[in-house]
C-alpha cells in the first residue's frame, strides 16, 4: 500500500492540539463556577489566553496555517472567551444575590457572548481582505476577545483582592455596577475602535539596559507568584488606560 494522503506530522497539529487545550481550560472553567470555584475558574479562562496565544505563535513559527484550524480557533475563542466569561460572571451574581429579577441579570451577559461571537466573525471576513489586514496590522479593530475576556471578569478579581486582605467582598454586592461593566466592554469588542495589537510590537532594547529589562521581568514575575490577581488586576487596568493612546497613535499614523 502507498504512503497515505494527506498525513500530517505532529509539529504541524501542535497548533490545534494548543488550540483544543484551551478549549477544554474554558470550558472547565464553567464547571468551576458551578461549584462556586470562582478563582479556579477565572484562573482557567486565563489559561485559555495563555494558549491562545501560543497556538497563534506555534502556527506562524511552524507554518502550520490550515483551514480547519483557523475554523478551530475561532470556535474555540467563542467558548473560551464568550461563553465562559458570560457565565461564569452570571453565576457569580446569582451566587451573590437573592432576587427574583435575574433573569434582567442574564440579558447583559448573553449580549457579552452575542457580541463576541460578532467580534470574531468580523475579524475572520476582515483577514479575507489583504489590503485590510495590512492597514490594521499593528491594531485591531474593537477589542480582542481574549482582553475583552479578562476585562469583564476584573470585578470578581477586583473581590479577589479585597479576600486576600481579609476585607469583604464588595463589588458583588452591587450587581447593577458589575452589569454596567459587562455592557461597556461588549460594546468596545463590537466598536471599530483601534487596539494595540501587541503580538505585532518588536521592542529593541539597548545593550546597557538588558540587565534592567531583565530585573523588572524578575520583578513582575515574582508579583506574580505571590499577588497573581493584584498583578493580573493591575494588567488589565493598564490595557483599558492604553485604549485612549491607541486611537490617537492610530490616528496619527493614519494621517
Amino acid at each position: 500500500m502507498g504512503k497515505q494522503a494527506g498525513s500530517l506530522s505532529l509539529p504541524k497539529l501542535l497548533p490545534n492540539i494548543f488550540t483544543t487545550i484551551g478549549l477544554c481550560s474554558g470550558l472547565t472553567g464553567i464547571w468551576f463556577a458551578l461549584e462556586d470555584k470562582w478563582e479556579t475558574a477565572v484562573f482557567l479562562i486565563l489559561i485559555a489566553a495563555c494558549f491562545d496565544m501560543i497556538d497563534g505563535l506555534s502556527a506562524r513559527l511552524l507554518k502550520a496555517f490550515s483551514p480547519f484550524g483557523a475554523e478551530l480557533d475561532s470556535l474555540a475563542d467563542t467558548i473560551s472567551f464568550g461563553v465562559a466569561p458570560a457565565l461564569i460572571t452570571y453565576l457569580w451574581i446569582r451566587s451573590s444575590i437573592e432576587s427574583d429579577q435575574l433573569y434582567w441579570y442574564w440579558i447583559p451577559v448573553l449580549f457579552f457572548a452575542a457580541c463576541n461571537a460578532f467580534r470574531l466573525a468580523r475579524f475572520n471576513v476582515m483577514h479575507l481582505d489583504e489590503d485590510e489586514t495590512k492597514s490594521t496590522k499593528s491594531y485591531f479593530v474593537g477589542m480582542p476577545a481574549p482582553a475583552a475576556a479578562g476585562l469583564v471578569l476584573m470585578p470578581l478579581g477586583f473581590d479577589f483582592i479585597l479576600a486576600r486582605f481579609g476585607q469583604d467582598p464588595l463589588l458583588s454586592n452591587y450587581p447593577n455596577w458589575i452589569i454596567g461593566w459587562v455592557i461597556i466592554v461588549s460594546l468596545l469588542m463590537i466598536s471599530r475602535i483601534p487596539t494595540f495589537s501587541f503580538r505585532n510590537v518588536r521592542f529593541n532594547v539597548a545593550r546597557n539596559r538588558a540587565l534592567i529589562v531583565l530585573l523588572a521581568v524578575l520583578l513582575s514575575v515574582a508579583v506574580f507568584m505571590k499577588e497573581k490577581w493584584i498583578f493580573l488586576f493591575s494588567l488589565g487596568v493598564l490595557y483599558f488606560l492604553s485604549i485612549p493612546f491607541s486611537y490617537w497613535t492610530h490616528r496619527k499614523d493614519s494621517s
